[in-house]
């Protein structure tokens, strides 16, 4: 299931009591905003950008580059931030590669670094497989929100990290749900940074392609609608460290 980041409450500011407002210097009557409230607002759209607990450090100055793949990777991001929120037709980034190269700090540190920076913009961070099984847990529960209230976030946020594609099996329902929100935001221009651990090419000609994961048409969409980044060759930096 999809969960707000766990955040800590802030401590009360010093300069404004909590009031969010100081007195303007030798005027009593005068007041102005304390700068708290900017460090609150940013807090609230971290918050509100679900980014799970893990990743919540991530950022491009935390991101390990140790290859040129990996660097040229971080600079794609690094891209995107620069640009945001003026990108070419809402065009977002693909990002290949294996499991624990790094795909999913910078997709993270993308939505951060722009949060931070005090760019506009609606974020949000998703798991396609966790979305898929609490989109399945809510046809045999009232109490779950419907699929259409599942999705609708998914289909409205300025910029989405879909997170994992093509780890579902891909049968009929999970390509339906999968080409329903990707082509939304193809139509209305909204970019999506993706990650996936499928290549167009594989090394080996025994692992599936990305498009026999998500099918010919939704690969199509990406190709128009996001830049291909493959971490070719990276290794796994979660087993470098046992």
């Amino acid at each position: 299931m999809l969960h707000a980041a766990a955040s800590t409450p802030p401590a009360t500011c010093p300069r404004c009591n909590g009031s969010g407002w100081i007195p303007v210097s030798a005027d009593s009557l005068r007041v102005e905003a304390c700068a708290c409230q900017g460090d609150l607002r940013r807090q609230q759209r971290v918050v509100a950008a679900s980014i799970p607990k893990r990743y919540e450090h991530c950022t491009l100055e935390t991101f390990r580059e140790k290859s040129a793949v990996l660097r040229n990777a971080k600079t794609r991001i690094q891209e995107l931030v620069d640009l945001w929120p003026h990108l070419s037709e809402g065009r977002g980034l693909l990002l290949m590669g294996g499991c624990g190269v790094g795909k999913t700090h910078l997709a993270v540190a993308a939505l951060l670094e722009i949060i931070r920076s005090g760019k506009p913009g609606r974020m949000l961070f998703s798991n396609f497989q966790d979305l898929i099984q609490e989109i399945q847990a809510s046809f045999d529960n009232d109490q779950v929100p419907s699929k259409s209230e599942l999705l609708r976030p998914l289909l409205e946020v300025d910029l989405l990290v879909l997170d994992e594609l093509g780890s579902q099996k891909p049968t009929t329902f999970v390509q339906d749900i999968l080409y329903y929100v990707i082509n939304t935001r193809y139509n209305e221009e909204r970019a999506t940074i993706f990650t996936t651990n499928y290549f167009d090419r594989p090394a080996d000609v025994k692992d599936e392609t990305l498009e026999q994961r998500i099918g010919t048409r939704l690969r199509s969409r990406l190709a128009e609608m996001a830049e291909r980044v493959e971490f070719t060759g990276a290794t796994d930096h979660r087993r470098n460290t046992l």
